[in-house]
């Protein structure tokens, strides 16, 4: 169900007004609706119009798929002989590099709208003031999210907390230790009025400001500027989300994700999604998820340009590391997340055998077939160590599809525009998140006691034959939970809806040791691209803890606006 709907056309009128307000009279302007931003804002139905505004443009920030995933642990690219500068940290990776770019300005984008709607709720003159202060709060919270993830991307940026009414010619870089002040600042500020739940589902929540704000926390816990309280402050303010009641773990998995459940996008284990729309008017270019991690069909005899497997964006793909993280005998994640074989869908013959629709063409087993064993079969039979190698295409991978983000409203194979929610924060992470904070305060009682409610929920109903015991059991973690296993389960809780390169990027082994980072080291292990093209290395050079800073942006500001280190 979809309650924001007006959102996605409000962003024209909000950008129209902000422009009216902020640009010089160049050209004669046409406005029909006699509105500008001191006649429109000021009134209730035009702040709520422009409080709505916030809400479009969250489209365009979560879709860069090979930016915030690609040159970690779990993601490659879908080619493996591709030079991709995300992926291989080379010369490319520099300040010319398109989506730095574009997220750089969208970001700012959404915070000029934020910071519009903060200021113009002191000119409301009609109206609830309640829900004026809970809209504030609204774009506060959102404004934190931006802020965060500006910070982390590029470290050092220009901190603008008030409205753009003309032309600025130069900004600054704020240090990185002050924009996390005023985030934190935001975020309780945003708790302290925003409800618990709302009739618009879809809208920040207080659920929304905590969540983050236990993040931010233990990001900010491993840096040179922590606090000393900060881990246990993360800890705090996760576990207070947990038990506030508001949200709870869905029973299964796999109801998350499975459009055959009614209303399975809202649920009381989401905190916030983005929302998408089966109205054409209102859902615009629509949401590309369920094209992410797959590989390309189209060139695979009897299943070509399937409607049900979908079409590729060919933007990421998981690596073989990601799927040998499973316990497939166990661990029910696998098998919703997604195939373990591909099916035809036309009938036909393929290698001197012929196949009704349906059959059952590659498979992926959990252990590797033997030569003979493989000859035994009909269908072709991909073992784990060979999803870098598509026996269809040279130079393309073939690996078990996703089905996780298979949208239901998609008919066509060359259809772009999904519409299914985009999950952002769920009260799954919101556990994990406490059981690494637990991790670093030494606790690791309470750190295993979040760790495996998650795993507990993930296991298969039943008992595993081989052992005779629960498969609950079998999933228990016991021993030292460490930050490694923590990172290898978000990799399975959350594939495709964390941005893998923060989380990596946030964790230290040892703070203040940088060969002990888990973005510098983890995808040198594990990425079979990355450690072929860098030649033995096992720690990436520290300045790739940071994006470039946009060359656009350099040479647009007329003062001093040095680029980040070693680009």
């Amino acid at each position: 169900m979809k309650y924001l709907n007006k959102t996605y056309i409000i962003i024209g009128i909000s950008m129209l007004l902000t422009g009216i307000t902020s640009c010089k009279k160049y050209t004669d302007e046409y406005n029909p609706g006699n509105r500008t931003a001191e006649t429109y804002y000021n009134t209730n139905a035009g702040y709520q119009d422009l409080a709505k505004s916030n809400y479009a443009t969250l489209r365009g920030i979560i879709s860069f798929p090979g930016f915030f995933n690609i040159g970690t642990d779990v993601y490659s690219t879908p080619g493996i002989n591709d030079n991709n500068a995300l992926n291989l940290y080379n010369s490319l990776l520099n300040s010319s590099l398109g989506d730095t770019d574009s997220f750089y300005k969208q970001l700012y984008n959404a915070i000029n709208i934020a910071n519009n709607t903060i200021y113009w709720a002191t000119q409301v003159t009609d109206g609830d003031l309640n829900i004026v202060n809970t809209r504030v709060a609204e774009a506060k919270a959102l404004r934190a999210w931006y802020y965060y993830l500006l910070v982390e991307t590029f470290g050092d940026v220009p901190l603008v907390t008030t409205r753009t009414t003309g032309v600025t010619l130069a900004f600054s870089r704020t240090p990185e230790k002050d924009v996390y002040v005023q985030v934190l600042k935001d975020l309780n500020d945003a708790i302290a009025v925003l409800p618990t739940t709302t009739p618009d589902f879809g809208r920040v929540t207080k659920g929304f400001a905590q969540h983050l704000l236990a993040k931010v926390y233990l990001t900010r816990g491993y840096k040179s500027y922590a606090a000393t309280d900060d881990f246990q402050q993360a800890a705090t303010v996760a576990d207070a989300l947990i038990n506030s009641g508001t949200y709870a773990l869905k029973p299964k998995f796999s109801d998350l994700f499975d459009p055959a459940i009614t209303g399975f996008q809202a649920n009381n284990e989401v905190i916030f999604s983005v929302q998408y729309s089966t109205n054409a008017l209102t859902n615009g270019a629509g949401n590309s998820l369920h094209q992410w991690f797959l590989w390309d069909t189209q060139n695979t005899p009897l299943v070509g340009r399937s409607t049900f497997y979908g079409k590729t964006l060919n933007a990421v793909a998981p690596d073989p590391y990601f799927f040998s993280l499973f316990n497939r005998t166990s661990d029910s994640r696998f098998a919703a997340t997604v195939f373990d074989g591909v099916l035809t869908q036309v009938a036909g013959s393929f290698a001197g055998k012929n196949y009704a629709v349906g059959d059952t063409l590659l498979y992926y087993p959990p252990f590797a077939f033997t030569a003979l064993q493989k000859s035994q079969r009909k269908y072709i039979v991909i073992n784990p160590d060979e999803y870098r190698n598509s026996p269809f295409l040279a130079g393309a991978r073939n690996y078990p599809q996703f089905k996780k983000f298979r949208d239901p409203f998609v008919t066509t194979y060359a259809e772009n525009a999904g519409a299914r929610d985009t999950y952002v924060f769920r009260l799954a992470e919101t556990y994990l998140i406490a059981a690494e904070a637990y991790v670093k305060l030494g606790n690791q009682g309470q750190a295993l006691a979040r760790f495996n409610t998650i795993r507990a929920r993930a296991a298969k109903t039943g008992t595993n034959p081989l052992t005779g015991a629960a498969y609950a059991a079998d999933l228990l973690y016991t021993g030292t939970l460490t930050l490694d296993a923590i990172l290898d389960e978000r990799a399975r809780e959350l594939v495709g809806e964390e941005f893998r390169w923060y989380e990596l990027k946030r964790v230290y082994e040892t703070i203040g040791n940088i060969n002990s980072n888990k973005l510098l080291t983890r995808p040198l292990i594990y990425n079979d691209e990355l450690k072929a093209a860098s030649a033995g290395k096992t720690v990436l050079d520290a300045k790739f803890l940071l994006r470039p800073l946009p060359q656009s942006q350099i040479d647009l500001n007329r003062g001093s606006f040095p680029q980040n280190a070693g680009y």
